[in-house]
């Protein structure tokens, strides 16, 4: 069943259910005449209008255009509730910013560079 998207047609290939990480998955065609492809902020606003859901809870994975074509596959998921963003503890931060090579002095080697060439 085609739907509108800004001036543009797109049409649901696959929707599935994820009850356990609480979401929904769904591959869609997007057919654009004379357009390029559209945006990721378009489909997340159209969907989240369809969907009744916050801007927020919609996530496009990518958007692939077919060439020579005027139609795109998209992957798009819909979770329930705003998905959490997972932040590092701050020891691992810490070790990340001290294995930098850029912040070592001039004469201290990289432990990864001590093999020589011959």
């Amino acid at each position: 069943m085609p739907y509108t998207l800004v001036d543009m047609n797109y049409e649901m290939v696959e929707e599935k259910d994820n009850l356990f990480l609480k979401r929904k998955e769904l591959k869609i065609i997007i057919k654009h005449p004379k357009q390029a492809t559209p945006k990721k902020d378009e489909i997340v606003s159209e969907l989240s209008e369809k969907y009744k859901k916050e801007k927020d809870c919609v996530i496009v994975d990518y958007i692939f255009t077919k060439k020579g074509l005027n139609e795109s596959l998209a992957r798009v998921k819909i979770y329930e509730e705003k998905p959490k963003k997972k932040e590092r503890p701050k020891e691992v931060k810490e070790k990340v910013k001290e294995s930098k090579p850029e912040e070592r002095a001039e004469g201290e080697k990289d432990e990864t560079q001590t093999s020589k060439t011959k």
